[in-house]
């Protein structure tokens, strides 16, 4: 018997990180997009006793994910390919979306409540420095959700929605990732992602608008100042054509309301993807 499942992505427009010295409740709050384009899991078991975790093809070490299902003590071997829409390491909650659909996969194998799947995958992202909410978000069941509270989604977390839907959402992502971990590392820059979080976390509450969610999304990457040249300058120049854009958190990506034949003209060079606001449920089906 196998295990099935489809977990969406999610792009993190703003977000506040928040520590404890209680893993279940660090996170993050803040406001982004769920995605249409996700992880697909299919997960089986093996005549033998070991984790085999293949992305895209690819036999992996994939750390966050093996770290969570090792938690989940299976017991059994356990064959786990993932295959992703979108690009790893650039803003898309590839490490949550990959690693909950895993687990997922693994707790209706082995007769477990999904709650674990979502306390393992949330453990195993925050110590591991793979993100800081987007489980939270991607669990949630709203297409533009707001991370009211941080921690394991249905324990200690929780999201409302914005009531933002996006029926077309294009995503423009350039060669070079930036590496999240490198960001969540350095104090200096938390602490200006923390105030300038909390500022535009404030702003979008106050008038929940696609407007308001690019332009508090475009003065919190301006004013922590990760962006690189090429979000930058693409984020300008998207303007200049008349559409918004913003920074795709954290990566060297943007999500913008321009059409993906505009961008294909404007960035033959960089990988254009076309999807929506999900607001769909996740499912779990046996094959």
């Amino acid at each position: 018997m196998k295990a099935k499942t489809f977990v969406p992505g999610h792009i993190s427009c703003i977000f506040r990180p928040v520590r404890t010295d209680n893993i279940i409740t660090t996170g993050s709050l803040g406001f982004g997009i769920r995605l249409s384009l996700g992880c697909t899991a299919t997960v089986w078991e093996r005549t033998d006793d070991e984790i085999n975790i293949c992305i895209n093809g690819r036999r992996c070490e994939a750390s966050v994910t093996r770290s969570a299902i090792e938690a989940m003590d299976p017991g059994i071997g356990l064959e786990i390919r993932l295959k992703h829409d979108l690009p790893l390491e650039q803003g898309f909650g590839t490490s949550a979306s990959g690693t909950y659909a895993a687990a997922l996969c693994t707790a209706e194998l082995l007769g477990m409540d999904p709650m674990e799947a979502a306390r393992v995958t949330h453990s195993a992202e925050c110590s591991l420095g793979g993100g800081l909410g987007d489980l939270l978000a991607i669990a949630s069941g709203f297409g533009v959700p707001i991370r009211e509270r941080p921690g394991v989604p249905g324990l200690t977390g929780s999201t409302s929605d914005s009531g933002l839907e996006l029926d077309r959402l294009s995503l423009l992502i350039f060669d070079e990732p930036l590496l999240t971990q490198s960001v969540l590392s350095d104090e200096c820059v938390m602490r200006k992602i923390a105030e300038q979080g909390d500022l535009a976390l404030r702003r979008f509450k106050e008038d929940p608008t696609v407007g308001t969610m690019f332009a508090a999304s475009n003065s919190f990457s301006e004013n922590i100042g990760i962006e690189s040249s090429l979000v930058k300058g693409a984020r300008t120049s998207i303007r200049d054509e008349g559409y918004s854009a913003a920074m795709c958190m954290l990566g060297n990506s943007i999500f913008t309301d321009a059409p993906s034949d505009v961008l294909e003209e404007m960035y033959p060079e960089a990988t254009v993807m076309a999807c929506r606001s999900y607001a769909g449920p996740i499912q779990v089906s046996r094959i």
